[in-house]
């Protein structure tokens, strides 16, 4: 049967199911005389008699035109189907993501803030995630293994990427619990030059600013780092062993590590530091949905991020997501 048309298909069972050829051919929009012809032309392709007349314009379904109906229907379905997968295709309703994003946004809920509601309207597209350092996430883009990722808002953008500013936060101090500044609510920048600093992985070549540094230029002193890690957990990890103090978004209070005491930095305004969306220049159409529902989280189109971490970060009614896997 591959040979015949859909639409011969579509002209029978209209018959079959109206059992009157004129009915019928008012349902499909075209001539009674018309009808009779592209039956006359399946039957003669399949060498068999599908409908028999009874009267003018009646008909009955022979023996074989019952068995064809069962198939002729399950045709016609599988072809709406195939049709309806292509157009989700095409609007990037069904396909894959591969996301990447900064720890940070784990540990406080935003990930699953945003990606949770995108998934609970798209469920057909499968989604991976992968924690990664801002730099990875823009080198994972570029080279095509990542359709988009949550990064650290970069100052200026390479070729290749574009993005948006999603989440803006202050940064405060994560010390040892044990450390004498810890007795302070808030610390002042100018307090903190004689101390040892652990900080992120330099990024400066994509223009990332730099926690430390921020907080160093307005006590007025050079840091002295003496531990670097491109994963802000292993920061505060660092921070718990003693080696110093770092500054982290204030997101990372939420990270439960141990031993580790988080201080306000007593300058007004604190420094503070941004969330990106991003992803590449030529996006898939799913990518396309992605970026259409981070649009309404842009802080420069008046979105609100996400919540507060102390807040509830799963908006009303969405479900806490299941991804297809988390690669690291």
């Amino acid at each position: 049967m591959s040979h015949i048309e859909n639409r011969l298909f579509r002209y029978f069972v209209a018959v079959a199911e109206e059992l009157h050829f004129g009915h019928a051919a008012e349902r499909l929009g075209i001539t009674p005389p018309t009808l009779t012809q592209q039956i006359q032309k399946l039957e003669s392709e399949l060498g068999v008699k599908l409908l028999r007349r009874k009267g003018n314009t009646k008909v009955v379904v022979t023996a074989a035109g019952q068995r064809f109906l069962a198939s002729a229907r399950e045709v016609l379905r599988q072809a709406e189907e195939a049709a309806a997968i292509a157009r989700q295709a095409g609007r990037g309703e069904l396909g894959s993501l591969e996301l990447g994003f900064v720890i940070s946004m784990s540990s406080a809920g935003l990930l699953e803030s945003w990606i949770g509601e995108f998934q609970q309207a798209n469920p057909a597209i499968d989604i991976t995630i992968h924690t990664q350092t801002s730099m990875e996430q823009i080198g994972g883009i570029v080279s095509n293994e990542l359709d988009a990722g949550f990064t650290r808002m970069p100052h200026k953008y390479p070729s290749g990427v574009r993005g948006f500013e999603i989440y803006r936060q202050r940064t405060v101090l994560a010390l040892p619990r044990a450390h004498p500044l810890a007795r302070h609510k808030a610390i002042s920048p100018a307090m903190l030059a004689p101390e040892a600093f652990v900080s992120t992985t330099p990024e400066l070549d994509l223009g990332f600013s730099g926690h430390t540094e921020a907080v160093a230029r307005i006590g007025n002193f050079v840091p002295r780092v003496v531990k670097r890690d491109g994963d802000f957990i292993a920061v505060l990890s660092y921070v718990a062993l003693g080696y110093g103090i770092a500054v982290v978004p204030a997101l990372l209070k939420t990270t439960g590590v141990a031993n580790v005491a988080f201080r306000d930095i007593a300058t007004d305004p604190a420094p503070r530091t941004s969330l990106a969306f991003v992803y590449g220049s030529d996006p898939s159409p799913s990518t396309k949905l992605l970026i259409r529902h981070m649009q309404r989280h842009a802080l420069r189109n008046g979105g609100k991020g996400a919540a507060p971490p102390n807040g509830s970060t799963r908006p009303k009614g969405v479900a806490r997501p299941v991804f297809s896997r988390v690669a690291s």
